[in-house]
C-alpha cells in the first residue's frame, strides 16, 4: 500500500468519527482565534510587536491543541478499527474452521458417491465437468451394461453355489428306505386312525382289505399301500422329492436335477411338473417306478430307449401298469399270492414288472402307433386280472434272459 493511499485511509476513518472542518473550527473558537494562518497584514494596524507575537503564540498554541485532540480521535479511531479487525480475524477463522470442515464433508461423500457409478457421476457434474449429451448416454449405457454383467456373474455364480448345497442336501433314496418312510409316516397313521374310527369290527372281518388274507399284518398292510394310492405329491414331503429326484438321477446318470423343468419329458413326462401326471395310483405310481429302478435299472433304461424311438412317455406308461395291478389288489384277485409271499408290496411290485414287461415284449415285435396303445393296455390289464402268477413267471424268464445276453 503506497503513501496515498494511507492517507485516503486515515482521512476516511477521521471522518466516519467526525468532519474534519468542524473539529477545526471548534478548537479555532475554543481558542478565539480565526483558523487562518496569522500574517504580518493582519497586524498592519497593531502598534506593539509584542501584541503581534502574543496573537502568534495563540494561533501556535490552538494548532497544538487541534494536533493533540486530532491525535485523540485517530487512536480512538485505531483502537475501534483494532477491536473490528480482531473480530473479523475471529469471524475469518470460524469461517475457516467452517470451511475445513465443509471440505472434509465433501470429502466423505465424494468417497460414498465414488462407491456407484451413478453416484460417481453426480460427483463429477459437481466438480463442473461438462460432457455432451451423446456422451453421457453413451457413459451411463456403458455403466448400467456393467452394472448388468456384474448381476449375472453374481447370480451365476450364487446358482452354482445353490446348486452344489443341492446336491448335498438332497441325497438319493432307495425303495427299501422309502417303503419303511411311508408305512410309519404321520400321515398313513393318520389314514388308519380314521379307517379304525368309520369301522366296526365286524366292517373290518368281512370287507374287502381281508377277504382270504391270513393275518392282520397283511390286512393293514394292504390298508396302507391304499392309502398311498390317495396321496398327491407333497412338495412339503422332503420323500416324495427324493422319489422323484432318484428316479431321474438313475435313468439319466446324473446326480442332480430341478423339481421343474422340460428335462421331465426325457424320462416319459409329459409335462414340467411329474407331480401332476402320477394319475389314478397317487404317489404308489412313484413307489413302484422306483422299486422297478432299483432291482433292475439297466432293464428299464433299456425300456426308455425303445419307448424313446417310438415316441411312448415311459413315466406314463409305468403309471397306467401301476393303476391296473391297484385294481386286481382291491378286487382281491391277488391274495392267494400275497398270503404265499407274505407281502403284499412285494407281490404288488412283481406284478408290477411283469406287466410293463409284457407291454415291452408287444411293442417290440408289432412297433404299435400311439393310438393302438389303450387297446394293448386292455389286453396287459386282463392278463394281471385273470393270470397275475403266470404273468410273473414269464417275466422272470425274460428278465434273466435280458441279463444274461447283457451282462456279456
Amino acid at each position: 500500500m503506497n503513501e496515498n493511499q494511507i492517507i485516503d485511509l486515515k482521512e476516511t476513518q477521521i471522518q466516519k468519527i467526525m468532519p474534519i472542518k468542524q473539529v477545526v473550527n471548534a478548537i479555532f473558537d475554543w481558542a478565539h482565534v480565526s483558523a487562518d494562518q496569522p500574517t504580518l497584514e493582519d497586524d498592519f494596524y497593531l502598534d506593539n510587536k509584542q501584541i503581534f507575537q502574543y496573537t502568534c503564540n495563540l494561533k501556535v498554541k490552538a494548532k497544538q491543541e487541534y494536533n493533540e485532540q486530532l491525535n485523540l480521535n485517530l487512536g480512538k479511531t485505531t483502537k475501534l478499527n483494532g477491536e473490528q479487525v480482531n473480530n473479523l480475524k475471529e469471524k475469518a477463522k470460524m469461517i475457516a474452521l467452517s470451511k475445513n470442515k465443509n471440505n472434509s464433508e465433501q470429502k466423505e461423500q465424494q468417497q460414498k458417491w465414488n462407491s456407484s457409478d451413478d453416484e460417481h457421476d453426480q460427483v463429477q457434474i459437481q466438480k463442473g465437468r461438462e460432457e455432451s449429451g451423446d456422451k453421457k448416454v453413451f457413459r451411463l449405457s456403458e455403466n448400467s451394461i456393467k452394472k448388468d454383467e456384474n448381476k449375472l456373474e453374481q447370480g451365476f455364480r450364487y446358482s452354482i453355489v445353490e446348486i452344489q448345497q443341492k446336491k448335498v442336501e438332497i441325497k438319493q433314496i432307495s425303495f427299501i428306505e422309502t417303503w419303511d418312510k411311508l408305512k410309519r409316516s404321520q400321515e398313513i397313521k393318520d389314514h388308519m386312525k380314521f379307517i379304525e374310527q368309520k369301522s366296526s369290527l365286524v366292517e373290518k372281518l368281512i370287507g374287502c382289505f381281508n377277504v382270504n388274507l391270513k393275518n392282520n399284518r397283511l390286512i393293514n398292510e394292504k390298508i396302507k399301500v391304499d392309502i398311498l394310492s390317495k396321496i398327491s405329491f407333497d412338495d412339503n414331503n422332503e420323500c416324495h422329492f427324493r422319489m422323484l429326484y432318484t428316479i431321474y438321477c438313475q435313468l439319466m446318470t446324473t446326480d442332480f436335477c430341478l423339481r421343474y423343468g422340460s428335462h421331465w419329458e426325457l424320462i416319459g413326462f409329459q409335462g414340467t411338473d411329474p407331480a401332476t401326471e402320477l394319475g389314478n395310483g397317487g404317489i404308489l405310481g412313484l413307489v413302484q417306478m422306483l422299486a422297478f429302478i432299483s432291482d433292475y435299472k439297466q432293464y428299464v433304461k433299456n425300456a426308455l430307449n425303445i419307448l424313446s424311438q417310438i415316441n411312448i412317455p415311459l413315466s406314463i406308461t409305468l403309471m397306467g401298469i401301476s393303476s391296473l395291478v391297484l385294481m386286481s389288489l382291491k378286487d382281491n384277485k391277488l391274495n392267494y399270492l400275497i398270503n404265499k409271499e407274505d407281502s403284499v408290496i412285494s407281490v404288488i411290485n412283481k406284478l408290477y414288472f411283469a406287466g410293463f414287461n409284457l407291454v415291452i415284449k408287444v411293442l417290440k415285435k408289432e412297433q404299435m402307433p400311439l393310438n393302438i396303445i389303450k387297446t394293448l393296455l386292455t389286453n396287459v390289464r386282463k392278463q394281471i386280472h385273470e393270470h397275475p402268477q403266470k404273468l410273473i413267471k414269464q417275466f422272470q424268464q425274460d428278465i434273466q434272459m435280458f441279463y444274461k445276453i447283457n451282462d456279456k
